[in-house]
């Protein structure tokens, strides 16, 4: 493969990954990006997601754990801790989980074709401690989309809609969110949702921000977004995310 000079560019905001080798590397909507993507990790391959939020009212570490039992399905496992930080809490540390997620690939994304098309289905328990603890247990099912466009993903564009019982009665979940390769393996990313199945928070949000593709392994992302509907408004808020995948494990 060759690496122009442009594969050298470094991030001004991940000056943290300094002197790495930028390659275009196909990319996953992976957290903080709350848009899911029609994709998965892959046959009999595993990754590891962690990100973590911070806002006026908490700071929040998500991880999971995803690994692919055929080439078109993935299973996902994860947990949720942090701490709030409101005046009114007693800001002490909270965990719960396990949320577990299954999502089915039934047409992979072409560029410049049809999209691509996938299914996910999860619940967590009423499991954990401290005040990020749910009530009740949460469900989600959403159709998840992808529109590839131009050559080597240059845009990417993720669509979600869907049905969520994370709060006392049943609501809608979607999303729209798109990503475009800068240079190299940097990315400006971009999204609008409503009712985020995995934290069970309602109302609309965005964000927007940067996601760089060190390699087929590694990606990093960073973001940053507020609450722009609902009656429960999301306070704006940072974000950082990680993602890890192996080669086939057997």
């Amino acid at each position: 493969m060759k690496i122009g000079p442009a594969a050298f560019i470094r991030p001004i905001l991940l000056t943290l990954f300094t002197s790495l080798v930028i390659l275009a590397r196909p990319a996953y909507a992976v957290r903080p990006f709350v848009t899911d993507d029609a994709r998965v990790v892959g046959n009999h391959q595993a990754q590891v997601e962690t990100s973590v939020r911070y806002s006026q009212d908490e700071f929040t570490n998500l991880t999971l754990g995803a690994i692919g039992p055929t080439a078109n399905s993935e299973l996902t496992v994860g947990f949720s801790n942090g701490f709030p930080l409101e005046k009114e809490s007693n800001r002490s540390y909270s965990i719960t989980g396990p949320l577990v997620q299954f999502k089915y690939l039934f047409r992979e994304a072409k560029p410049n074709s049809y999209p691509g098309l996938a299914m996910a289905a999860g619940a967590a328990p009423p499991w954990g401690k401290g005040e990020f603890r749910p009530e009740q247990w949460n469900g989600f099912v959403y159709a998840a989309m992808t529109e590839s466009l131009f050559d080597n993903e240059r845009v990417l564009i993720h669509g979600n809609i869907g049905i969520s019982t994370s709060s006392e009665v049943t609501v809608g979940t979607w999303g729209i969110g798109t990503q475009v390769r800068l240079v190299g393996g940097l990315h400006a990313v971009m999204e609008i949702f409503c009712n985020d199945p995995y934290s069970g928070k309602t109302g609309g949000a965005y964000q927007a921000g940067f996601r760089h593709i060190i390699s087929d392994a590694v990606q990093v992302d960073l973001t940053a977004g507020s609450g722009i509907f609902g009656s429960e408004q999301m306070p704006a808020f940072v974000g950082m995310g990680f993602r890890f995948v192996t080669e086939k494990l057997w």
